[in-house]
């Protein structure tokens, strides 16, 4: 399938010293957790679907435990103490919020579940790898991994707990995350276009801020757009990257039967088709244009996406306002976590990195 104007073949996302870094220490390995973040709305939800009908790989529909857990693990107090352990898998098991029910994937009662939590061994990566086993295991699968696009920002803990972990950061045109993320009611139709656009760029810097210190073998860059356009050609880089089989077990994972929740996650369960990349045209007003191509002006040659030369608007005074608002509120709320980890960390000293499997 053919690209639109508006999407080069070719991008570059990291430089070409950042390519040729040494491979991590984990290159190689067998069975690493495989994770993948974005701005909302940018196609995770369709990686992760093809991903799990990998032979191999097992990739539960999202969850909502992982960094909670991490943020409230000084609650649970001791992890050598098997009650303590308990504790939480019942706080995983037991709490709607936490989605643990998709874990079990059928197989496994609750009792069951967190009986296998209170056994794992005692640190807070331990217990979470213990959780996605039980869904690896129920499928007959030995690898497993997550999605959810709010790891853009927890690049780092995600490796603390995990540190053989890869991750998959996948990018769409701006456009096309922004127009999507309007569909969702997340903010009111006057700062909605302001907000999905700080969203977008939020995602790539606190991606940049992990990876500036990883590896090629550790974080890997997809465009939406080349997974639509190419789906058998994409999956083989990330089967290459995961060191996962390629061949057959790309056929098997296009061509397997998707399902999806109802509503927003429906169109997982069609064919894979080239019709989103450009649906942005449909749904924003040249002027919205103007105003998420103006502020992402600064990654979009990075990135492969093109202004769209046929639309000839300004942004909004008012609304060029409010994303400037919007950055500041982001940037203030990501100090805040940064500064709300550094004294989680002071009060917590116990490993937190998952044993060996």
């Amino acid at each position: 399938m053919t690209l639109p104007p508006t999407v080069a073949p070719g991008w570059a996302p990291r430089d070409a010293a950042w390519l040729a870094r040494a491979p991590s220490e984990h290159a190689g390995s067998p069975a690493r957790p495989l994770f993948i973040g974005a701005c909302p709305r940018s196609g995770t939800t369709l990686l992760r679907v093809i991903l799990d009908h990998h032979p191999h790989l097992a990739m539960p529909h999202e969850t909502d435990f992982l960094r909670p857990l991490w943020w409230q693990r000084h609650r649970f107090g001791d992890l050598t103490v098997r009650a303590n352990r308990r504790r939480i898998g019942e706080w995983i098991f037991t709490n709607p919020e936490r989605r643990g029910r998709r874990l079990r994937a059928g197989h496994w009662t609750r009792r069951e579940a967190i009986r296998r939590i209170a056994n794992a061994p005692p640190t807070i990566g331990s217990i979470a790898q213990a959780c996605f086993l039980l869904y690896a295991e129920a499928h007959d699968k030995l690898r497993w991994g997550d999605k959810r696009p709010a790891y853009s920002g927890f690049i780092g803990m995600l490796l603390e707990m995990f540190p053989d972990a890869q991750y998959v950061n996948v990018v769409r045109d701006p456009r096309g995350a922004v127009a999507s993320q309007l569909g969702m009611g997340w903010d009111a139709p006057e700062v909605a276009v302001a907000a999905a656009t700080a969203r977008w760029e939020a995602a790539i810097r606190r991606t940049d801020h992990f990876a500036r210190r990883l590896r090629p073998d550790q974080v890997m860059d997809l465009r939406y757009e080349d997974l639509v356009a190419d789906p058998h050609g994409t999956m083989a880089r990330v089967a290459d990257f995961a060191g996962l089989r390629g061949g057959e077990a790309i056929d098997r994972m296009l061509g397997a039967e998707r399902t999806g929740f109802r509503g927003v996650h429906e169109r997982v369960t069609q064919p894979v088709t080239t019709a989103s990349i450009e649906r942005w045209r449909e749904r924003l007003t040249p002027v919205q244009v103007a105003l998420v191509e103006s502020a992402a002006a600064p990654h979009l040659e990075r990135f492969g996406y093109r202004p769209a030369e046929d639309l000839s608007a300004a942004p909004a005074p008012a609304d060029v306002l409010e994303l400037a608002r919007q950055r500041r509120s982001s940037a203030l709320e990501w100090r805040r976590s940064q500064l709300g980890e550094l004294a989680r960390r002071a009060g917590y000293r116990q490993p937190v990195a998952a044993w060996v499997q």
